[in-house]
Formats: structure tokens, C-alpha cells, sequence
């Protein structure tokens, strides 16, 4: 340990004495860079954390504006309240008649429908569990690319909680269902859409949407 070469010329216990005193305060004065080293580096990752969550989460103003619109948006005379047919399980390949078209509850597959947007029709059983778990089903006919599109980037921006799929056997251009409601559209209406998702998501026996 390198030490002043005056204690060189003191004697033997008092040069020890000074040197445990100066390892004493190198190793308080390490400790205090280490704890501000630490601190300074917290203090950066919190930042930097913050500037990336305010980054991600900061809106548009065609967000904001969409979301106003959702918010003052009435469903009012839009949404038929359907009674429920039953909910229990049935085997795949089972026939089961429902009273809506598209149904809306009923006896349904043991296996819900997973989320998602699909190009091709999908078991009306297994979608009708989709929305015994909370889900909302858009379903579609007839409909020009640029709706289906629309169609597809609310089931995108909604990936846990709405299945889009074509349905040609619909009564109505596009219908939008969860546990026991229908709304019928005859042209794509995101603003409508996304209000029907925020206000029936999860009124479901199981709610498990997200």
C-alpha cells in the first residue's frame, strides 16, 4: 500500500495505526463513489424509461380526436338486447340452431375461437364461446376491401378481446355481436364499432377479455 515516506521514519505500531486510517478512508471515500455512481445511474435509467413511456404513450391528435368521438357517440337504438339461448359445451361436429343470425349465445364448442382477424369464416361455435369469455365478434359480407380493411385494423388495434372474420350467411352487411347484443351496420362505422367494444367487452358470464 503506498503510503507519504515521512511514516517511513515513525515508529513501527504508529505507521500501522496511520495506515489503517488511510485504508479506512479510502475504502469510506470508494463506498461514497460507488453509492453516488449508483444513484447517478438510477436516476439516468428512470429517465430514460420516462422519456421512452411518454414517447410511446403520447396521442396523436387524431387519436385524441377519435376518442372524443368515441366518447360522445350514442349506441342508443342501435344495439338489439338478445335473451340468452344456454351455454353449454357441445361436441365439434354437433348441429346447434341459434334464434340470431349471428348468434349471439347458445350451446357452443369446448375450444373458444382465439382472437384475431381471419381471411376465411370461422365455427359459429367456437366464436359464440369467444364471446361467453367477453369477446366481440365482428363478422362481414359483401363489403368493399377498403371496409374490410377498416374492419381489420379495429380487430388489430383490439387483438385480445374481438374476432373479424367474413360470415356469408349474414343478414346484414356486417353485424357486430358480444354475449347476448347485436348491432347491425350496413357500412363500416369505426367510431360506432369502437364504442360497442368499450361498452360490451367483458359483459359476459366469464369475462376474460382484455
Amino acid at each position: 500500500m503506498d503510503y507519504p515516506e515521512e511514516w517511513k521514519e515513525l515508529p513501527r505500531h504508529e505507521r500501522r495505526m496511520k495506515i489503517r486510517e488511510l485504508e479506512r478512508q479510502r475504502r469510506k471515500k470508494s463506498t461514497s463513489f460507488k453509492k453516488i455512481r449508483n444513484i447517478l445511474l438510477t436516476v439516468i435509467i428512470i429517465f430514460i424509461l420516462a422519456t421512452v413511456f411518454i414517447f410511446l404513450t403520447k396521442k396523436s391528435p387524431e387519436q385524441i380526436e377519435f376518442e372524443q368521438q368515441v366518447a360522445s357517440v350514442s349506441l342508443k337504438g342501435k344495439v338489439e338486447k338478445i335473451a340468452i339461448e344456454g351455454r353449454d359445451h357441445v361436441l365439434p361436429g354437433s348441429t346447434v340452431l341459434y334464434k340470431t343470425n349471428p348468434p349471439t349465445s347458445g350451446n357452443h364448442l369446448g375450444q373458444a375461437e382465439n382472437w384475431g382477424v381471419y381471411d376465411k369464416e370461422i365455427d359459429d361455435k367456437a366464436a359464440v364461446h369467444g364471446l361467453e369469455h367477453g369477446g366481440i365478434w365482428i363478422s362481414y359480407k359483401n363489403i368493399d376491401e377498403e371496409a374490410v380493411k377498416i374492419l381489420k385494423r379495429i380487430g388489430k388495434n383490439n387483438s385480445q378481446s374481438v374476432i373479424v372474420s367474413p360470415r356469408l350467411a349474414n343478414d346484414d352487411k356486417i353485424v357486430v355481436v358480444s354475449w347476448g347484443k347485436m348491432m347491425r351496420l350496413k357500412s363500416v362505422d369505426n367510431v360506432l364499432i369502437e364504442k360497442y367494444i368499450d361498452t360490451y367487452k367483458n359483459q359476459s358470464p366469464e369475462p376474460l377479455a382484455n
